[in-house]
């Protein structure tokens, strides 16, 4: 449910997003990953100065024959027009790493250690009580970093 509340915030500010399975299976040498931002499916040209850490933070864990990716979703800050037809160039400063949490629930040590080495911004998006009604859910972007403003 979490997610869901992600993804519905992404869309009212115009962030699109990708899980890093999709990131893992389809990133190709021409460095163009399809995002989600609602409907729409944005092709989005990944800056060179960010692909080498997109490769290694989207290499999965094997946990007991299942594959484990460190965080949920990179997302982007999209200008107020894009294309859906064509690539997208962002600058590097609009993605972010993000991991959806709810409750009191935190990073794992394991995530704790890739954010520490990772060049992106890092956020956590927090769901507070998520089987609560939705006009009661209380919503939060926290211990974002300042690496890049």
């Amino acid at each position: 449910m979490g997610e869901l509340y992600f993804q519905h915030l992404c869309e009212e500010n115009r962030y699109a997003y990708i899980r890093l399975w999709e990131i893992y299976h389809t990133l190709t040498p021409k460095a163009v990953l399809e995002f989600k931002l609602g409907f729409d499916r944005v092709p989005v040209k990944i800056p060179a100065e960010i692909l080498e850490e997109l490769r290694t933070v989207c290499q999965p864990l094997d946990i007991n024959g299942s594959p484990s990716y460190v965080f949920d979703f990179l997302t982007c800050r999209m200008p107020n027009e894009y294309y859906v037809d064509r690539s997208n160039l962002v600058p590097a400063s609009s993605f972010h790493w993000v991991e959806v949490k709810t409750g009191k629930s935190q990073l794992s040590r394991h995530q704790q250690k890739i954010r520490e080495q990772c060049g992106l911004q890092f956020d956590i998006f927090r769901v507070e009580n998520v089987d609560d009604s939705p006009h009661n859910v209380r919503i939060r972007w926290e211990e974002a970093d300042e690496k890049h403003p």
